[in-house]
């Protein structure tokens, strides 16, 4: 068995941002958490996935990302000094958004340098309940070998989600939701759907086309071009305060489903446009079905047959599908229909917390994005984790290994 004060679960951007804010302000605290994730390191599911869809830059601003100093990327790469639109710099635009490249590397070195980098255990937790005693009483969370990690606080920091799919989309091996594409599968010549108006379905297009594919993009609602998937706003009190007003939970939920709307970066409109991607905007509700080897796509009163539709119509955080999570709401923890329902500390259960899209009750519409990770590293600064120093521990007769975690 581990004891630990602090377990994180998950190793992504939120849970970098907020424990980089621990580390860095009190650097002590870094013994005294421990991350598991599968992988075994920071950033692994991040990196993935932009590798996957193929993207080069990030849509957040070069001030949002996991170091305390928001100034950190920036002067990293020489802000000063750079133009903001010669292309192949890795900072772009007014927003200084960062490469994809740039930012997995200014990543890595952030973990290096806090001592994080040694903090991650390759581990999966398959289930966690209420310790029943120890000195760090808390939370026991059962990892997928059996052993047992003892805790005094669980930082979730995963990201269960359940795709959105239109009712009348059949899902079938040419018919599949954007988070099982394999972009390298496709071919000159084939023809291919998109489903969906936002980031994820413009860069998935984009990445057909050049490719070679004969791409038709298709959004029920009208083109939204803006540069953030939500508004600066959102992440100010001018904005939250009246969203944390609302006492009911659900007119909450239905805030950040309203803000929350598909949108695209007008970069990365300009390049669908000139990959000549036919964009089907306004077309209404849309449907999708087999037909033989590929798919009918059906929308605005026409049908057009596909070799391959991507149906990138988003996904819904959900607590439920995540079996550990489902089973502490089977036992009582509040949620929306798996929205969780957290407390102004981010706690769901009493020292569970809660971090990324699944904190938008409290954090509000931005609290799934880069911003949103640091809102949530500022709220939860003063819950460090407790040294010995915190606690006054007599360490005499503790088998206490050098790193701070306790063996047994």
């Amino acid at each position: 068995m581990i004891e630990i004060d602090t377990l994180v679960v998950g190793a992504g951007p939120h849970a970098l941002t907020v424990v980089s804010r621990w580390v860095c302000d009190r650097p002590a605290t870094v013994d005294h958490l421990l991350a598991v994730d599968p992988a075994g390191c920071w950033m692994h599911a991040w990196d993935r996935q932009f590798d996957q869809q193929r993207i080069d830059v990030l849509r957040s601003p070069g001030v949002h990302h996991p170091d305390p100093d928001e100034m950190a990327l920036l002067h990293a790469n020489d802000y000063n000094n750079r133009p903001t639109d010669r292309s192949g710099e890795p900072l772009r635009g007014a927003l200084r958004r960062p490469t994809t490249s740039v930012f997995a590397r200014f990543c890595r070195d952030l973990a290096a340098r806090t001592g994080l980098s040694q903090r991650v255990l390759p581990a999966t937790v398959v289930d966690l309940q209420p310790a029943a005693n120890g000195p760090t009483s808390g939370w026991a969370a059962t990892l997928g070998d059996g052993s047992t990690v003892q805790a005094r606080r669980v930082v979730w920091a995963g990201n269960p989600r359940v795709p959105t799919v239109p009712h009348a989309v059949h899902r079938c091996e040419a018919i599949v939701h954007s988070a099982e594409v394999d972009v390298t599968t496709v071919t000159a010549g084939q023809r291919l759907a998109v489903l969906g108006g936002g980031q994820t379905a413009g860069q998935l297009a984009l990445v057909a086309a050049r490719a070679g594919a004969d791409v038709v993009l298709v959004s029920r609602g009208p083109q939204r071009i803006v540069n953030l998937d939500v508004d600066a706003g959102w992440l100010m009190d001018d904005h939250l305060v009246p969203f944390r007003s609302i006492a009911d939970p659900r007119e909450r939920r239905h805030v950040v489903e309203r803000v929350r709307r598909g949108s695209m970066t007008a970069d990365l409109a300009k390049s669908l446009a000139d990959a000549s991607v036919r964009w089907f905007s306004d077309a209404g509700d849309l449907s999708a079905w087999p037909d033989g080897d590929g798919a009918v796509v059906g929308f605005g009163g026409a049908e057009v047959r596909v070799d391959r539709v991507w149906v990138a119509t988003g996904s819904c955080p959900d607590v439920r599908a995540e079996p550990v999570l489902a089973r502490r709401a089977a036992d009582g923890a509040p949620h929306v229909d798996g929205w969780p329902i957290l407390d102004d500390r981010l706690h769901w259960e009493d020292g569970l917390v809660i971090l990324g899209a699944l904190a938008a009750l409290t954090l509000g519409p931005a609290a799934g994005n880069l911003g949103g990770a640091r809102a949530a590293a500022e709220l939860l600064a003063p819950q460090a984790p407790a040294t010995e120093t915190d606690l006054d521990l007599d360490p005499s007769g503790q088998d206490v290994a050098s790193d701070g975690v306790e063996r047994r």
